[in-house]
């Protein structure tokens, strides 16, 4: 072995690690910790009624499961859009991303819409 591989191996290799172990990596570990100890977004739930001005063709649908919205169901709507979604579809979409499927609007709780306003 040459000295530049000796000094690779034992030297090097050695000092990335502890630099990526306590530089990097708890960067990462802090930023995914504190996403954890966001409260996750309630928004209200309704069931869905389809309203009187609405166009007589092809019902609504959830733009997530691709499912129509049938009268009855749980929704859920999110407030800076006004789009509409099964409830337990942007439950599940909201504890991934903090945007709407369709717009990308900020999803934001009712109580927070409301301070916003």
């Amino acid at each position: 072995m040459s000295n530049g591989t000796i000094f690779f191996l034992f030297f090097f290799l050695p000092l990335m690690m502890v630099f990526a172990c306590t530089w990097i990596w708890p960067c990462y570990g802090n930023e995914l910790a504190e996403e954890g100890l966001r409260a996750p977004v309630v928004l209200p739930n309704f069931p869905y009624a389809r309203q009187p001005q609405q166009a007589a063709g092809e019902p609504p649908a959830c733009a997530i499961c691709l499912d129509e919205l049938r009268q009855g169901q749980l929704c859920s709507e999110v407030p800076a859009c006004r789009h509409v979604f099964h409830e337990a579809c942007i439950r599940a979409w909201a504890r991934k991303k903090n945007s709407c499927p369709l717009c990308r609007a900020r999803i934001v709780g009712a109580r927070d819409a409301h301070d916003m306003v």
